[in-house]
């Protein structure tokens, strides 16, 4: 269970089946957070360091003193990688986290054809050394140079290193691991680490788990999330709950057992239940959601539209405000939909003759604010002619007490219209 702020809910209790992906997902940046293994060395670009790993080659997308002609395909990679990030270590599993994990799997892909394949990073070009032939004695080597597609790092690459190391003053470069199988002069051909680590296409035990057979495992588990027991939704005094909750099964029943209950009523004459525990009798209750149309009823609740599986929620739990104006009103809607008239309602006093039918349901009217900082928040309409705040919204705008007095002529820099111009 988590706590979704922002909206209505207390609690989102999501279930989904990823915990072997993520285990999987965790095993890939391992195994390719390494650098010489793959022919990265690091070094700087100026005085910026470059990727160590192929991850932080990852990480580092959309820079392009690191990636140059990569960086579309870095890019990309790394937009993949935020959204499993997102559905993995995320508190709540969000409709816009599902679609963003979608169209990063999309864009991939596509990334990886268009334009003939220019993107893909086994198709990237290089020009390194492909045959290295080295002089005797003080004979300069015969070094040729051809451009390759997919990684620069060729064996005929490290013999030039090797000779450099020796022979040449100042010179920084670096061996690392070589592999033919990462080149080639022909399109669609080379199968470099890079292009390995995203589509798990290549040959070997490090051609396997490629991050998109892994996104794509992660997008099939969210697209049959479910939804737990422990969802919990604030029930405020707004027009639409009380009423679309009144036409909850669940709840219908729930109000005329609760109203039959003796222990609900203070003894002698009186009709009107004890609020206290007419509000615990509701709240914190598990309620259940038949179908997918009764789960629409909830759509009152602030973020109901931005919660993944929200439809297969079958279950809620209640939490109304003490005040019990949400409450009480939902009792009403239930009443008349099940057409019970509140003033000829018989409680179980008019049964046993204690009592006169009706139904009386209090409630706590909120106090007004009066805290030094709760009086700061009140709004009320500013019409200063050299309120920012005001200008930006055609004037006579809502304001705090707060907000107007940052919005003196000495500190009007400190109003949040100047923000918003």
């Amino acid at each position: 269970m988590s706590k979704f702020e922002g909206t209505d809910w207390d609690n989102i209790d999501q279930t989904i089946n990823i915990g072997a992906i993520k285990g999987e997902y965790n095993a890939w940046k391992t195994h390719w957070n390494q650098g010489e293994n793959w022919g990265i060395v690091g070094g700087k670009t100026g005085d910026k360091p470059k990727p160590k790993s192929v991850l932080e080659t990852v990480l580092s997308h959309g820079d392009a003193t690191y990636a140059r002609d990569q960086a579309r395909s870095t890019e990309g990679l790394g937009i993949l990688l935020e959204a499993l990030t997102e559905i993995f270590d995320g508190d709540t599993i969000e409709e816009e986290h599902e679609k963003a994990l979608e169209d990063a799997i999309a864009d991939m892909l596509l990334l990886l054809k268009e334009d003939g394949g220019k993107w893909n990073p086994r198709n990237i070009p290089f020009k390194t050394v492909t045959e290295f032939i080295e002089g005797d004695d003080d004979e300069e080597p015969t070094i040729t140079r051809t451009t390759v597609r997919g990684h620069y790092r060729t064996k005929e690459y490290n013999k030039y290193v090797k000779w450099a190391q020796k022979n040449k003053k100042n010179y920084k470069g670096q061996l690392a691991t070589a592999n033919d199988d990462w080149w080639s002069k022909d399109k669609g051909k080379a199968q470099p680490p890079l292009w390995q680590a995203i589509t798990g296409e290549g040959d070997g035990e490090n051609g396997k788990n490629g991050i998109l057979a892994i996104a794509r495992r992660a997008l099939k588990s969210v697209k049959k999330i479910k939804m737990g027991d422990g969802n919990q939704l604030a029930v405020f005094n707004n027009s639409k709950g009380p009423q679309q909750l009144a036409q909850i099964k669940s709840v219908q029943e729930k109000v005329i057992e609760v109203l039959q209950r003796p222990d609900i009523y203070p003894a002698g004459k009186a009709r009107a239940p004890m609020k206290d525990r007419l509000n615990a009798a509701f709240s914190l209750e598990s309620y259940a959601i038949r179908n997918k149309e009764e789960a629409s009823l909830l759509s009152f609740g602030k973020g109901f539209d931005r919660i993944s599986g929200i439809d297969k929620l079958r279950t809620i739990r209640l939490r109304f405000p003490a005040s019990n104006i949400a409450l009480n009103r939902t009792i009403k809607e239930v009443l008349t939909i099940l057409g019970k008239d509140l003033k000829t309602y018989e409680t179980p006093k008019v049964k046993d003759g204690i009592a006169k039918p009706g139904l009386v349901l209090k409630q706590k009217v909120e106090k007004r604010a009066s805290s030094w900082e709760e009086m700061m928040q009140k709004k009320y309409t500013c019409l200063k002619p050299d309120c920012p705040y005001a200008q930006y919204s055609g004037g006579g705008a809502e304001v705090t007490t707060q907000q107007a007095k940052s919005c003196s002529k000495k500190a009007s820099s400190g109003c949040p219209g100047n923000k918003l111009r």
